[in-house]
């Protein structure tokens, strides 16, 4: 019923003539005003009696100077020391600062507090943190990117980040949050720092600021009412016109404010605009007894501090003097005169109307009570503030960006990649993409352009003559504001006009979202909206990009006809891993740490000289690092994307693949015979009889292997018979530099293993099965096995997996494994370690693999996630569940392929943590990949525990595999 009265009251006013009206209701300029204790909020008594202290001591000048914050900047010594004079000898109640340095803004703090008798408030435009104003700190995210992440928790968050910040830097009022509703879309001055267009939007976020900084001991101030959100004028320059009706202003603009008053704002700041709905006059709000007295504060309730627009303002400057325009702002009921430009004079000026009986000395006091019992609640006795780490910062950014990033169209359904095997160019326009380039790098390696022009970027384009199935342009704009349409590069439509028709077009703005209202994206099948051009957000996007996060953003405010308040179109991703901290999941980062003292002892012990080991947890990476070196006595330290030799991983990162991916197309069952698919090699007899179950289980009767090498040595030297030092077309297979197999000899080894008598058909674990594994793959794929193998790592995006690396890296990317004293005599460097292997060009089908742990890991994550990556399904999911069984327990632990846990979970391949689901393989080199799909766990490790001798086995004496994933499932289960 109150709020009826109150709303019906406002229209009955609404209706008179206004002259009328304000004549009536509010006093002129010359009259006494006055403010009544029941406008102030119910006082601390402690405050209340600091402040009374503090003011019976205080002369009128002196409590008249309490109402000036004068603007100081540290990054300027001259504007120093006039703020020093002002604290000294007229005793100013506040300093607002602006550039400078984070060291030289807290050095000028700790000076003026030191200069002043009264402590000062300290105030800063910090809308999105202090880096509105200092030069050397990051930024925290724009209002309008938390407005499109919409989410008042996380909003809360970084207002307390930002309070944080303040507090630490010794400032206790923060002109933030902007209340204004950005009603026109080329709003000069507010534009960004709105959080939308959307008064219900606004108002949640200004809320949720409101409360993270008022409760971590800094000042909050809503600006700029009565609400500066339509306007085409930019105030600094011009007086605003704000045309709306009050029934407008109240729905629209003031909802916000209303809400930031019921959220415990401490402060309000009024703007210099001319509101004819308020006050016909043309007065500047600021300067408005009607807009102020009656409006904010008897309307809207507000009993906290006024603040006024900054005074040096064109908009009021322009019709004011100086001296006439504080003097106005403090009798329309401004609290806190906001950088005038002269300010002693003001001073007196008051002064003397206090003299002359045109303020009352009551009205002073009252108001100055007012300031101090703030000053008392912000600067004397501040409540704690909460802290954050860098970590926990950066990881709300992450969050806010996240759910920001507004994927505008995608016409052609081509975002995000999912084959990564096209021929792929991104075009970079503008500065500062660096860390967008380096995201990007992780997943693929485009043909990058980087160019400052639009035509710069169409010339290179043209120049570089491919035929691209796919095109990614990216902006990286210099500035959010609206000038030179929002930083659009000029002539951009004729470098979009210029793609090729028959390419994937994908247009990502690193800048204000409007700037698509701007440009023709016709050209394009997908536009992603990123709002800032941020590392954190760059690194964000990348990973959307190629689907390893979702797109869920929708725009919070107009951008064309086509593209209103609301749109975006969502992208649940697919499946690739993404990078993640684990904080993002509330896994302790000291507990993971145990992982590095693990691998460290490791290299300190002999076990070997260096390793990597990446960790995901639900599809994220969430720990990879590399240690130690390539080699005990070198200084090759392991990089994250250097290459190892996996090993009996090969059975499962390419033979099991292979299967599993044959037998999801119709062309391979598991459940037939070696003979249906290779009787050539294995004839009617017994190898043609084995079940390719059983042997893919290791319980069909063949041996453990064969060392094939020793029958080509005479006298401990290759049989030059079978060997020659140069490559020639008899002589082609490269076991190792310098020395070629003869082609043929290979038949003699599938001779060899069909010759040898089966055993008993229990569990036994063989290589020699994956002999003819390679061979079937071969023949149903009509494809050499490394070609076809490799074609599903291209298509996944795998940049390391593959055979023989030394074709395709530097030998400083790979470690080296054993020095082979034997039978290559030399250290085996980019060759694969396993003699059998090496036998057969490197492409076994039980080793031969090199990759990082990386792109092992996504292997891993391809049969966690059944079958699925990128957006493509290579594999069925029953494929995958079938071939992950345990076939024969509890006799035989092993899966198609797969190493399994023991039954008991004691002793075996793993930790005594994992579930019975999971599977995985470990390598002789000292490798090891692992997936659970019951706890979503995707572990890797790998290192050269052969280097350089084989016969070193600490890594398993020491259970160093085994300590690690135990490890991962105490910090994932414990979180």
């Amino acid at each position: 019923m109150k709020h009826f009265f109150r709303i019906s009251r406002i229209h009955l006013l609404a209706a008179l003539p206004l002259t009328a009206l304000l004549t009536s209701l509010f006093p002129s300029p010359e009259m006494v005003v006055s403010v009544t204790e029941k406008q102030l909020r119910a006082p601390d008594p402690k405050a209340t009696q600091w402040a009374e202290t503090q003011l019976s001591k205080m002369t009128l000048r002196e409590k008249i100077a309490q109402f000036f914050m004068v603007a100081a900047y540290p990054g300027k010594p001259a504007t120093l020391n006039e703020a020093d004079n002002f604290i000294k000898n007229d005793h100013v109640g506040g300093v607002i600062l602006f550039q400078g340095t984070r060291a030289e803004s807290d050095s000028s703090v700790a000076r003026f507090q030191r200069e002043s008798e009264i402590p000062l408030f300290i105030g800063m435009d910090a809308e999105w943190g202090m880096e509105m104003r200092l030069s050397d700190v990051d930024r925290f995210p724009y209002a309008y990117t938390l407005g499109a992440a919409n989410d008042p928790e996380l909003t809360k968050r970084i207002g307390e980040m930002m309070a944080a910040e303040c507090r630490e830097a010794g400032i206790h009022m923060n002109f933030a949050p902007v209340a204004d509703v950005n009603s026109n879309p080329l709003n000069p001055v507010i534009g960004f720092r709105s959080y939308g267009e959307s008064p219900k939007d606004v108002a949640f976020q200004v809320s949720a600021l409101v409360k993270s900084f008022e409760s971590n001991g800094v000042m909050s101030c809503l600006k700029h009412f009565p609400g500066h959100g339509n306007t085409s004028a930019d105030s600094h320059y011009n007086l605003p016109l704000i045309d709306r009706s009050l029934t407008q202003i109240e729905a629209i603009d003031w909802y916000p404010f209303r809400e930031g008053i019921s959220a415990g704002a401490s402060s309000v700041m009024v703007g210099h605009l001319n509101v004819p709905a308020l006050d016909q006059s043309g007065m500047p709000s600021s300067l408005s007894a009607p807009v102020i007295r009656h409006y904010l504060q008897e309307e809207l309730g507000f009993d906290g501090l006024v603040i006024s627009d900054a005074l040096n303002m064109k908009a009021v400057t322009g019709s004011y003097g100086k001296q006439e325009t504080v003097e106005k702002a403090f009798m329309a009921g401004c609290d806190i005169l906001l950088f005038p430009e002269s300010v002693t004079e003001a001073i007196d000026g008051l002064v003397k109307l206090v003299e002359s009986g045109k303020i009352s000395a009551a009205e002073v006091d009252a108001r100055c009570r007012k300031v101090l019992s703030y000053k008392y609640r912000f600067v004397i006795n501040p409540p704690k503030y909460q802290t954050y780490s860098p970590d926990e910062i950066k990881l709300t950014m992450e969050q806010v960006y996240d759910k920001a990033v507004c994927l505008l169209k995608n016409d052609d359904a081509s975002f995000p990649v999912g084959r990564l095997d096209e021929h792929f160019a991104l075009v970079s326009i503008g500065e500062h993409d660096e860390d967008f380039l380096e995201g990007v790098e992780r997943f693929y390696s485009p043909d990058v352009i980087r160019a400052t022009t639009a035509q710069e970027a169409q010339r290179q384009l043209q120049a570089a003559k491919k035929t691209y199935q796919r095109i990614v342009t990216v902006i990286h704009a210099k500035s959010v504001r609206a000038v030179n349409s929002f930083s659009a590069p000029a002539n951009f439509d004729s470098y979009s006009a210029s793609l090729p028709q028959g390419s994937k077009n994908t247009l990502v703005i690193f800048g204000n979202p409007r700037m698509a209202g701007e440009l023709n994206t016709t050209h394009y099948g997908s536009v992603v909206l990123a709002y800032e051009n941020h590392p954190i957000v760059q690194e964000r996007v990348s990973q959307m990009l190629f689907g390893a996060l979702p797109v869920t953003g929708k725009t919070p405010f107009y951008i064309s006809s086509d593209f209103k308040r609301g749109s975006g179109v969502e992208s649940p991703g697919n499946g690739r891993l993404r990078y993640a901290s684990p904080a993002e999941f509330g896994i302790s980062a000291q507990k993971l740490a145990e992982i590095d003292a693990i691998a460290w002892k490791g290299i300190s012990e002999g076990a070997y000289p260096g390793c990597q080991i990446v960790v995901a947890w639900k599809g994220s990476i969430i720990y990879r690092k590399s240690f130690g070196n390539h080699r005990y006595e070198g200084n090759e330290t392991v990089k994250n994307d250097d290459l190892y030799d996996i090993a009996s991983v090969t059975k499962i990162a390419a033979s099991t693949l292979s299967l599993m991916k044959l037998e999801s197309e119709g062309k391979f069952s598991v459940e037939l015979r070696l003979k249906d698919y290779i009787p050539e090699i294995t004839g009617d007899g017994p190898y043609g009889d084995i079940k390719l179950k059983e042997m893919l289980t290791h319980q069909a009767g063949l041996k453990s292997w064969i060392p094939f090498y020793t029958a080509t040595l005479l006298n401990g030297e290759l049989d030059t018979r079978i060997y020659s030092r140069v490559r020639t077309d008899s002589f082609s297979l490269e076991v190792a530099p310098s020395i070629f197999m003869k082609n043929s000899y290979a038949d003699s080894m599938y001779t060899r293993i069909t010759g040898t008598r089966l055993g008993t058909h229990k569990y036994l674990y063989s290589d020699l099965g994956y002999y003819f594994i390679k061979k079937i793959v071969e023949k149903q794929s009509g494809m050499p096995f490394d070609q076809y193998v490799e074609g599903i790592y291209r298509e996944m995006g795998l940049r390391t997996a593959g055979f023989n690396p030394y074709r395709r890296f530097d030998l400083a990317r790979i470690a080296p494994t054993e020095d082979d004293r034997i039978f290559r005599k030399q250290l085996v460097h980019g060759y694969v370690h396993d003699p059998g292997a090496a036998m057969v060009g490197g492409v076994g089908g039980h080793a031969g693999v090199f990759t990082d742990a990386t792109d092992l890991a996504a292997i891993m994550q391809l049969f966690l996630n059944g079958g699925t990556y990128g957006g493509i399904q290579y594999i069925k999911p029953e494929v995958i569940a079938r071939y992950t069984s345990c076939v024969y327990c509890p006799g035989n632990r092993r899966g198609i392929g797969f190493d399994k846990p023991l039954p008991s979970l004691h002793g075996g391949p793993t930790c005594g943590l994992v579930s019975l689901k999971s599977f995985g393989h470990t390598g002789f080199t000292g490798t090891m990949a692992w997936a659970d799909p019951e706890y979503d766990i995707n572990y890797v490790f790998l290192s050269n525990r052969v280097y350089p001798d084989a016969e070193n086995w600490k890594i398993v004496k020491m259970d160093i595999r085994t300590d690690i994933q135990r490890v991962i499932y105490e910090a994932l289960r414990g979180k």
